[in-house]
């Protein structure tokens, strides 16, 4: 299989690097990475930046158990230094977080195309799935800066991968009629919120538990809905749209069939 970012094969992003979400904070925590599951395959790799070969050592792979570090959110994870001179931005070091098991040690030499860890979700993971938190940065102890060009893929919730015919696939955040869907609406006020749950009623999801709020304040509700058909998806996709959420990064889609 052909390598897409740090997975072979097909690779989802969930949630992407640079914005306020609910999976932290009610929304106040900025997001320094971006999650990416593997979809046909748990083989965490060392990328490549715009299609080139990079190669780096690996400084850390552990797991921090002590919480006044923060990287103890990470769970099991790799730290590769890159070499000097491969590339023309700011970024020194690449984090993998969230592993089941790492597949390399610290002094180790790596390049693009070695396999580094295993999916998991492990530390602090967000949502509980498995997935890879991809974080590129200047410094060991700076924060995250945009790592497009180090994932491979485009820096929006999507699935990414290659076809039959070498094209990229994509899946946006707009509905395509191809699959069942989850998502997740929110933070959202009281008077939003009951438009969603309005909508929820109409469509009968709660008395099927294809409806739920998760715990918060009156002020950040966030509404999980699936699985559902496109046809329900669609409906709450042009509520977010009307409403501005979709903007706002407050809609977020999955799809699972």
């Amino acid at each position: 299989m052909k390598q897409t970012g740090i997975f072979e094969g097909h690779a989802e992003v969930l949630y992407n690097y640079g914005r306020f979400g609910w999976t932290r904070n009610y929304g106040k925590t900025w997001h320094g990475g971006i999650d990416i599951v593997g979809l046909d395959s748990d083989k965490i790799r060392m990328p490549y930046y715009d299609g080139k070969k990079i190669t780096g050592t690996v400084t850390r792979a552990r797991i921090v158990t002590n919480r006044a570090d923060k990287t103890w959110e990470w769970g099991w994870y790799v730290c590769v230094q890159l070499d000097a001179g491969q590339t023309p931005d700011t970024v020194n070091f690449l984090y993998f977080c969230h592993c089941a098991k790492l597949l390399v040690s610290v002094g180790q030499k790596i390049s693009s195309g070695d396999a580094l860890g295993i999916m998991g979700n492990t530390g602090n993971a967000a949502g509980g799935y498995k997935h890879c938190h991809f974080e590129v940065r200047a410094t060991a102890t700076g924060t995250g800066v945009d790592p497009t060009a180090y994932a491979g893929i485009s820096n929006a919730v999507g699935v990414y991968g290659t076809a039959g015919d070498g094209q990229t696939e994509q899946i946006s955040e707009t509905p395509t009629g191809k699959t069942m869907q989850c998502l997740m609406i929110g933070p959202l006020d009281s008077a939003a919120a009951a438009k969603c749950d309005a909508l929820a009623d109409r469509l009968a999801l709660a008395s099927v538990g294809r409806y739920a709020t998760l715990p918060g304040a009156d002020a950040c509700k966030v509404k999980c809905v699936g699985a559902v058909s496109n046809g329900d998806a669609v409906s709450f996709y042009q509520l977010a749209e009307a409403e501005g959420w979709t903007k706002d990064n407050k809609y977020l889609a999955r799809y699972v069939g």
